[in-house]
């Protein structure tokens, strides 16, 4: 229709009238565009809120997680203290330095009840991890990548957490593989990975085994970096979380605060 009145005005020359009838042709193809550009904002602000709010949800459930990781690996050392701290001659340093120049506090842990006494074998040999939780994550991966994330520092700090996370899978990957070869270390002595056995008499079979004794000193040393690395990740959810909180609109709150609700 406009086509034809196009042409009509060009055949009988009414400039004025053409170029109203090109203004509003081109005035609704900028509209449309516009109104376009407007639906997908509005598709991709919804999207990235609805990825962020899984995330989010994902990211308290690692600090939950990591929070127990935190009180095993607490829990294993004070028991492996108490083993060692009966065997003369094992020292039991407060810091571990590493090769490549880090170092590790070894904290005193949790300390051993009279009721704990029986079972510090099991709780010398429990070792929890975590997977940590991505599901929110790999969704916004599949959906299109980080390009769904207006703000630059949030995605980095999600490309962080997410590899430092494999770090410390490979670190309780390490820790479970010794624990393993202790439990089997164990069955010549007659000890078995967590059933309850009389402390003193425990103590007497370390003190008998040099080789066992290497063991628990080594599982104490990667549980001092496994609750380091633990720490450090938590850090890094509740610093996450409470960026995320803030940009989503969800007020000032701190990441600890978010964990709560």
């Amino acid at each position: 229709m406009i086509l034809r009145r196009l042409a009509h005005r060009i055949r009988h020359q009414d400039w004025m009238a053409i170029g109203i009838e090109l203004l509003i042709v081109i005035l609704g193809v900028f509209i449309a565009f516009q109104v376009t550009d407007w639906g997908d904002e509005r598709a991709n602000r919804s999207a990235e809120k609805r990825h962020l709010e899984e995330i989010r949800e994902d990211l308290r459930e690692d600090v939950r997680a990591l929070e127990m990781v935190h009180k095993a690996a607490l829990m294993r050392i004070s028991s492996i203290d108490y083993i060692l701290g009966e065997v003369p001659g094992v020292t039991r340093p407060s810091r571990l330095s590493m090769p490549t120049g880090e170092t590790f506090e070894i904290p005193a842990g949790t300390p051993v009840t009279a009721a704990d006494r029986n079972l510090l074998l099991s709780r010398a040999n429990l070792v929890r991890i975590t997977m940590g939780n991505r599901t929110g994550f790999e969704a916004l991966i599949g959906a299109g990548g980080m390009r769904t994330i207006r703000d630059r520092q949030i995605t980095r700090q999600l490309q962080v957490y997410y590899a430092q996370f494999d770090d410390m899978m490979g670190t309780q990957t390490m820790l479970r593989q010794i624990r393993t070869e202790g439990v089997a270390l164990g069955y010549p002595l007659g000890l078995s990975a967590f059933g309850e056995m009389d402390a003193d008499k425990l103590i007497g079979v370390v003190r008998a085994s040099a080789t066992y004794s290497a063991y628990l000193r080594t599982t104490r040393e990667w549980s001092a970096i496994h609750l380091a690395t633990a720490d450090q990740q938590k850090e890094r959810a509740l610093k996450l979380l409470a960026d995320i909180d803030a940009y989503l609109g969800h007020g000032q709150r701190s990441g600890k605060e978010a964990v709560r609700q």
